[in-house]
């Protein structure tokens, strides 16, 4: 399959995906707006978003776009209540990650919460990377309570290649303030499709395998006897190991 026909094939994909968007939000929306409390409201968007991502996903598989290998798929599926980190390698890791985790919230850009594609959809069940700390540790620790997977990509945009990696610590304050397990997973594409500085529509001229795999769980050892910061940068430091030493 040549080049220009892929980047036709990926362009169809992402009209669908937009276009999805807009519909569901402007018809599933109001209605739970008007008749559901907040929980159920969320609890619903979630899994709607979890299923047309889904969708998203086998439709490029389908299209022989990319292909998706998960080691111990059960692992993620079975999920509940963890604090998901993963590497970000591409543009689409977060609609893979939350079409393979159901009841995923993922911490976003808070561009996304203006984008009409996605924003009715989003902005009543996701977290705004731009909120302030407290009110994402607040909000991330709820909904961690209630069941729900929270994703993070806590380099804070796509691995750039020949260059230091960073991570954010804002998910080792959320695993001291709730005490719930770290999930890392690691993502690998090849060949590379997606990556930082890439147009969305290039997709290359071969099928680019994903593959992800679950690592060891991080559980917070409450007896840490360390300041805060001290032990988010031991929390932050294990978890850049497990994911870029795997």
């Amino acid at each position: 399959m040549n080049r220009l026909f892929r980047s036709f094939l990926s362009g169809f994909c992402f009209s669908v995906f937009g276009i999805g968007g807009i519909f569901v939000g402007a018809t599933l929306v109001p209605l739970l707006l008007i008749f559901c409390s907040k929980p159920v409201q969320k609890r619903v968007l979630s899994n709607t978003v979890h299923y047309l991502w889904r969708a998203f996903v086998w439709m490029m598989c389908a299209l022989r776009l990319i292909n998706i290998k998960i080691k111990n798929e059960k692992t993620l599926r079975k999920l509940r209540g963890n604090i998901v980190i993963a590497n970000h390698p591409s543009l689409i890791d977060v609609v893979i990650l939350v079409s393979k985790i159901p009841r995923s919230i993922c911490v976003v850009k808070g561009s996304l919460f203006k984008n009409m594609f996605v924003k009715s959809l989003i902005r009543r069940v996701y977290l705004s990377n731009s909120m302030s700390p407290e009110d994402f540790l607040d909000a991330a620790s709820k909904d961690l309570a209630d069941g729900y997977n929270i994703i993070i990509f806590p380099e804070g945009t796509r691995t750039q290649k020949q260059k230091p990696i960073h991570l954010h610590r804002g998910f080792a304050y959320l695993q001291m303030r709730s005490g719930h397990d770290i999930q890392p997973v690691l993502i690998e594409n090849r060949p590379h499709i997606l990556g930082k500085n890439t147009a969305w529509y290039d997709v290359g001229d071969k099928t680019s395998v994903y593959t992800l795999k679950p690592l060891s769980k991080i559980v917070f050892n409450k007896k840490f006897k360390r300041t805060a910061r001290q032990t988010a940068v031991s929390i932050t430091e294990a978890t850049k190991k497990s994911l870029f030493s795997a």
